[in-house]
């Protein structure tokens, strides 16, 4: 959608509480994968979910400040709960991203006021496979942290109220708490805010709720995303906007930490409608399992020895449409897969041959089948040096010969619990066709930051 080369960009910053690595940044991986270069900074953030919103501002000082052209802020995660636990009925997956710039914006970024405490009402310890909390306290913390991120905002900004804002959208662990916040925004006295003149401008109407909160509670089709949350939420309202409006987005974390962020929408969001698929169309991309798949998927990521589940995979060869390519390296003295390509293997005593192999970025379908049973121990390592390729997000009726395919990003192996993921390419039905780059405008002349 930026329309930009990925070596512009100077910055990437990933929030996740779901990280592969203990060691080893989800931002460089990110960085690499998309072909950015060596010359970008790369930081991976802790905050919980409030930690993908926390990129938009760090990224958006450091674009003000000149150190950096572009930026890329993410927030992914795979939501955590033990069986049974109340969390468990609202855990989602999912990733949201924004380029930040200072040209061809849709929004810009009018200022953002933070709130923190120390209020561990949530937490997960080193190793633990899954969060502990204090149940109904989470109530507490969120509320008194975004009502607080909010109050310091308009602290700022004394003209500014909530009637205002064309569209407000927070962290969305639930419905229940979003609404639960909105109630305590219409009371006749507003909780945890003393000061009347900025309590006065942040009372929300009924009618405001239906307006200007209710259409963006994601949460309800993708589940709690954790650190994605707020930016698929944001990613919603911009879907929506029109050029002018003003945008509330309010993060949260819990330990607990919450930005009010605060755009407005720029004429360049026509221009770049289409270019991406909205969240709607990607909600409707959606596959239903069956409940025993999912117990078994749960057993698997919770087990603290990591076996693989024996998922059929659907495997042939495509051809190329196109010129472009992913180059990705098979190591054969360990059986590596490395993407991207590089030309020796990590370990120093490997003396295996490396091997470049090319996927072409849009193929066509030749042909595909099921592996059958007898080969379910093949590994895709053994399948690459077939030159066969795999397929994903699609079911085996979905892919007829000549069906137009686009390569995307996949684990395909890891070594235990304790060694390297190995990523490399997969083949899915294109989702929507690539557009072509477009002239950038001149730089608009962005207001000095109002804030440290």
């Amino acid at each position: 959608m930026a329309g930009i080369s990925p070596d512009e960009i100077g910055t990437v910053t990933a929030g996740s509480e779901s990280k592969p690595y203990a060691v080893g940044t989800i931002a460089r991986h990110v960085a690499s994968f998309i072909g950015m270069g060596q010359n970008v900074f790369v930081a991976d953030l802790e905050g919980a979910c409030n930690s993908g919103m926390q990129g938009v501002g760090f990224i958006d000082s450091e674009i003000r400040s000149g150190r950096i052209k572009y930026g890329l802020a993410i927030g992914a995660d795979v939501a955590q709960a033990e069986r049974g636990d109340p969390l468990e009925y609202s855990c989602g997956a999912g990733a949201g991203a924004f380029v930040l710039g200072r040209t061809d914006l849709i929004a810009t970024i009018e200022d953002i006021a933070p709130f923190s405490s120390l209020f561990m009402d949530f937490w997960r310890r080193d190793q633990a496979a899954v969060p502990s909390h204090f149940g109904r306290t989470t109530v507490e913390a969120y509320k008194s942290h975004v009502i607080g991120a909010i109050a310091n905002l308009f602290r700022k900004h004394p003209d500014l109220s909530l009637s205002e804002f064309d569209a407000i959208t927070f962290h969305q662990p639930s419905g229940y708490l979003p609404m639960k916040t909105c109630a305590a925004l219409t009371e006749d006295k507003i909780p945890y805010v003393e000061d009347e003149s900025i309590a006065e401008r942040m009372r929300l109407t009924e009618q405001d709720i239906e307006k200007k909160v209710k259409p963006w509670l994601k949460v309800l089709d993708t589940g709690n995303t954790y650190a994605a949350s707020t930016l698929i939420s944001l990613a919603s309202v911009f879907d929506n906007s029109k050029p002018g409006d003003q945008v509330l987005a309010v993060s949260y974390g819990s330990g607990a930490y919450s930005n009010a962020t605060w755009f407005e929408v720029q004429d360049g969001i026509e221009d770049k409608r289409g270019r991406t698929p909205t969240v709607e169309e990607y909600v409707k991309r959606k596959t239903t399992i069956k409940i025993e798949t999912y117990q078994d998927l749960i057993r698997a990521r919770l087990h603290r020895i990591k076996q693989r589940l024996e998922i059929p995979r659907l495997v042939g060869d495509v051809e190329p449409v196109n010129g472009k390519s992913f180059p990705l390296s098979l190591c054969y003295g360990c059986e590596r897969i490395y993407f991207p390509a590089r030309e020796k293997c990590l370990d120093s005593e490997c003396t295996g041959k490396m091997e470049v192999k090319r996927y072409p970025l849009i193929a066509r379908l030749k042909s595909v089948s099921k592996l059958p049973l007898k080969k379910r121990f093949t590994s895709n390592f053994e399948l690459l040096d077939q030159n066969k390729v795999l397929f994903v997000d699609a079911k085996l009726q979905d892919l007829k010969p000549g069906v137009k395919l686009e390569g995307v990003l996949r684990r395909l192996d890891y070594e235990g619990k304790d060694g390297l993921i190995m990523y490399g390419i997969a083949y899915r039905p294109v989702f929507q066709e690539t557009l072509a780059l477009i002239a950038r405008p001149k730089p608009l002349i962005i207001a000095p930051t109002q804030y440290a």
